[in-house]
């Protein structure tokens, strides 16, 4: 999730797939507590980061900054924010400064990438819901963490049809501008970043070839975190 001033984007959609998720999975969430407890966790690293004061250099006895090494509500900074909900119900959050993202962003297929067999199955209920159970995607991330230059690996089902990436949802725009991205029935995550631009009318669901994605006249990605952004594929050497 990105946090900016104090402000988690595109905070209701995140909470409505959070309790979707925990309901159809058995985890227990009490809903009513969920926005107080997160509001005091921001508020804390909040605080937490307007405390934190570089150790003055001339001072070798000087303590090191704080974990938490920006105000959250600093001009021009934003941060990733993780929140986890445990099959026991308790909740954590993970914070840590969010970088900018060159654009294009370069993206590929898997399958060119990882092998043939870097496919995703339809029928996978995995798939619907954001959870660190993720072995489809664990080679592509760390294929992505030794090629920091690329920003995504972009994964087929086992019907040749365009899915997503293993961080983002895929657009590819048609000939009469429009901007297109796979259904949930291609098998794939209901990104929350994606319904937002689905239901502002920016984009609209069909059924998309790896070879759509290929011969596409533009690219874009989208995630929660990141935005909509322009980008390209390439074939990895």
């Amino acid at each position: 999730m990105r946090l900016e001033r104090d402000r988690i984007a595109l905070w209701p959609g995140h909470r409505a797939r959070l309790l979707a998720s925990a309901r159809a999975l058995g985890y227990p969430l009490d809903a009513s507590a969920l926005d107080g407890w997160l509001a005091a966790r921001i508020q804390a690293l909040a605080l937490e980061g307007r405390r934190a004061r570089p150790p003055d250099a001339g001072d070798p006895a000087a303590e090191a900054p704080a974990a938490i090494d920006a105000p959250a509500d600093a001009p021009g900074t934003a941060r990733r924010l993780r929140l986890l909900l445990a099959a026991d119900g308790r909740l954590s959050l993970e914070s840590a400064p969010l970088p900018p993202t060159p654009e294009p962003a370069r993206i590929a297929l898997a399958a060119d990438v990882l092998g043939p067999d870097a496919v995703l199955a339809t029928g996978d209920p995995w798939l619907r819901h954001k959870t660190t159970h993720r072995p489809r995607f664990a080679a592509a991330q760390r294929w992505l963490q030794a090629h920091p230059d690329h920003f995504d690996l972009v994964f087929g089902n086992t019907a040749g049809e365009l899915c997503e990436g293993s961080r983002c949802t895929v657009y590819v725009r048609d000939a009469a501008g429009a901007w297109l991205t796979p259904p949930l029935a291609s098998g794939l995550l209901p990104g929350v970043r994606r319904q937002a631009l689905l239901d502002a009318g920016l984009a609209r669901e069909a059924r998309l070839s790896l070879e759509d994605l290929r011969q596409a006249r533009a690219l874009r990605v989208s995630n929660a975190l990141r935005g909509w952004l322009e980008a390209r594929i390439v074939t990895p050497a």
